[in-house]
Formats: structure tokens, sequence, C-alpha cells
């Protein structure tokens, strides 16, 4: 890494810290942040849905779209409020961190599932996923693999937006899909749910040789 590398990084860290500190002054904390990104990932379910019960579904696709970016930065403060030192999260910090995630993740994709092209089965099926993947990362952090280990894998929360949010511009952009046999919206669940059993694996051999 070169000099201008590491000052770069370094400055960042000192942002982030700097960050951190003035939304902890303003009594924000990564519980608040939390429900806050549940309340948007059900929206983002709700404005899916209705893409296939209005006669403007690109409005609600617009929607779905913003409140999946929104959540994303939610996701990131909570990580930066989270004290990175600690290695077993405390009942309380259980309950305020994961339980909105798990909820906010079964009503996104759900929702997604009842959207226009989508397909509820395969909404279900990715909900599933995503919460199985957190169950393995919960039980992985909970016998000492580091934070990072334990959430590794190529469709982690912020990947499942990610690909939500693109699959959303493509709806609004109306990108033709005549030669797929299978729409954009299934698609993008379909590789949800080969993604999270992938990283259901990753996470699982990944505790291999951790003692508890």
């Amino acid at each position: 890494m070169t000099d201008h590398s590491r000052g770069k990084s370094r400055r960042r860290r000192q942002w982030s810290r700097r960050f951190t500190l003035l939304l902890m002054g303003w009594g924000i904390s990564s519980e608040a942040v939390a429900i806050i990104g549940m309340l948007l990932g059900i929206l983002a379910g709700a404005s899916f849905m209705a893409t296939g019960e209005t006669i403007n579904p690109i409005l609600f696709w617009s929607l779905g779209l913003t409140f999946c970016i929104l959540r994303i930065l939610c996701i990131q403060l909570a990580r930066m409020l989270q004290p990175g030192g600690s290695t077993r999260q405390s009942l309380e910090e259980v309950f305020f961190n994961e339980l909105p995630e798990r909820v906010s993740d079964a009503v996104t994709l759900i929702g997604f599932g009842f959207a226009i092209d989508s397909n509820p089965w395969l909404g279900l099926g990715a909900a599933l996923s995503a919460i199985f993947s957190a169950y393995i990362r919960s039980i992985a952090f909970s016998r000492g693999v580091g934070r990072k280990s334990a959430s590794s894998g190529p469709m982690t929360r912020i990947h499942r937006l990610l690909l939500l949010s693109l699959t959303s511009v493509f709806m609004i952009l109306q990108i033709p899909s005549d030669h797929f046999t299978t729409s954009i919206p299934q698609i993008a669940l379909w590789v949800i749910i080969f993604g999270c059993a992938l990283t259901v694996a990753i996470r699982w051999y990944g505790m291999k040789g951790i003692k508890v």
C-alpha cells in the first residue's frame, strides 16, 4: 500500500470515528437505527407489493428503490455505532439489532415476491433463505468467529438490498426481457436464494475448528 493510500485510509477512519461520536453525542444508538431500518424495510416491501396492484408501478418501484438504499445506509450506521471490541452480544442487543433485521428481511422479500412479474413463492423462499443465513451468522458469532468472518459470503444483507435496488432500476427503465424465459424480478429472487445457500455453506465451514 502506498503512502497516499495509507493516508486516505487513515483520513477515512478518522472521519468515520468523528461521525460516530457525533451520532452518539446526539443520543443515536445502533438499536434506534436498527428499528428505523426495520420500518424502511417494511415500507420497501409494501412498495414492491403495490407495483402489482396499481396503474403506476414505476412510482412504487422508485419508492422501493429509495427505501432499500436508505436501509443500506441504516445498516452501515448501525455497524458504526456498535462497539467494535465486543465478541458477544447482550440479550438487549440481540433483540434490538437482530429481530428488526429479520422482520425487515422477511417483509421486504415477501413483498418483492408479490411485485409485478414476480412470484410469491420465490419471495417466501428468498425470505426464508435470508433468515437462515442470518441464523448461521449468529451461531458463528456466538462460537467466537470474528464479526467480519461470521458475516462473510456472497449474499449478505447489503448484497440482497443492492440486488433488489438494481432490479428496481431495471423495472423503472422498463428494460426489455423478452429474450428471458424468466422475468427480471424472478431472476433476482433465484439469485438471492442460491446466493444465500452458498453464504450458509461458507459460514458453516468457516466455523470448522472453532472451539466453543
